[in-house]
């Protein structure tokens, strides 16, 4: 510390002598700032019929490990993970649930929810519901993106879930009245998963399907075990949709290795496809007012490439020849994304896996919003 500070520093406590509450204001000055972002919400569940309380229901941020359950007043309150956009969900068993986007903003406040009784789907559950052992198979196949296995990830209660095939249309409609219990034993996690609705075309090929989860760690066994479960939530991340997000917004795609290309088949089979690279300057855009970017696809079909490491010359000079040794491949469908600096963003992603690769919409490659992996490019 130089002389003339240590004059400033003694000026300073001699006047604190005089006020009192000069060294709170002191104290105060010190403060980070950034330790004033940090946003909250609270407030309390009733039933909207009479007003009474709802005890024990369950209120999350979907896709985080934040959550909890509210008292028996009904009163709740959490830390908002981020600073990008988070989609809270109210739940409790006989209600219908409550979904409530939480926009951008330093400030915290208060969401009181009046639930609704839940009434019973037109799907009567009964033996004589119709469902064939390929719907059942789809059905996992696209929840978890892969099939479901004791050792990898599966449902502890499979037995909730309801499969209504129509032979006339060829429509496929599942239901579940209660939650599902997924157990991840690759990455660690369990998940509560709330299913809103699922239906799946035969004819056209198309899946819908809404939903929101909870992630809550699970507790190793070993050192090793948890060694591996640290392993995998970095590989399972460095190709995860959050951070192809985070990559979009810090326009660092191919550093992270991510690429977003159109492939045109060409007319000449033994010539390979035209390859057409998006440039991210041209479809990104910054909003001043919450520091979220605007991605615009024009609906186009974009194929997106995840190597889950930094891509170079040779990968891409492979990808100009219309092949590539990307680990994951993925067809992309929107018209627009508006994105956050923390991997959130809000309109719909679509995406569905080409060839042979996997979903990056399944809960195997699926990690809480709020996980960044200590030795990841990209935090």
């Amino acid at each position: 510390m130089h002389i003339n500070d240590n004059m400033k520093m003694k000026r300073i406590l001699k006047k604190m002598n005089k006020n009192k509450f000069s060294l709170v204001y002191l104290l105060l000055w010190f403060i980070p700032f950034s330790s004033y972002s940090q946003r909250y919400i609270s407030g309390r569940i009733t039933d909207a019929e009479d007003g009474n309380p709802i005890p024990s229901a369950t209120v999350f941020f979907t896709n985080t490990t934040v959550g909890t359950t509210t008292d028996t007043e009904g009163n709740y309150r959490l830390s908002i993970p981020g600073e990008g956009i988070y989609r809270l969900t109210v739940s409790h068993v006989g209600y219908q649930p409550v979904v409530q986007d939480i926009e951008p903003g330093r400030r915290s406040f208060k969401f009181d929810v009046a639930m609704q009784i839940q009434e019973l789907d037109e799907l009567k559950v009964s033996a004589g519901i119709r469902f064939r052992q390929r719907d059942i198979t789809l059905f996992w196949s696209k929840i978890l993106g892969k099939n479901p296995s004791k050792r990898t990830i599966y449902a502890a209660n499979p037995e909730t879930v309801y499969y209504y095939y129509n032979p006339e249309t060829r429509i496929l409609k599942v239901i579940c009245r209660e939650p599902l219990e997924i157990i991840n034993y690759e990455t660690g996690y369990h998940i509560q998963y709330m299913l809103d609705h699922f239906t799946h075309d035969y004819q056209t090929g198309v899946t819908d399907w809404s939903y929101q989860y909870l992630f809550t760690e699970l507790e190793p066994n070993n050192i090793r075990q948890k060694n591996t479960w640290d392993k995998n939530r970095m590989i399972v991340y460095d190709l995860s949709i959050t951070k192809f997000i985070k990559s979009l917004y810090n326009n660092s795609l191919q550093k992270d290795g991510f690429v977003l290309a159109n492939f045109f088949p060409n007319p000449d089979p033994k010539i390979p496809p035209i390859i057409s690279f998006f440039s991210q300057d041209n479809i990104s855009s910054i909003s001043s007012s919450d520091n979220s970017k605007t991605v615009n696809f024009a609906n186009a079909q974009v194929i997106l490439l995840c190597y889950g490491r930094s891509i170079n010359d040779y990968d891409i000079s492979i990808l100009q020849r219309g092949k590539g040794n990307a680990s994951v491949v993925n067809m992309l469908l929107c018209d627009s994304l508006r994105i956050f600096s923390d991997g959130t963003y809000s309109n719909q992603l679509h995406m569905s896996p080409v060839n042979s690769s996997i979903s990056l919409l399944g809960l195997s490659m699926r990690l809480p919003l709020d996980y960044i992996p200590e030795n990841s490019v990209i935090k």
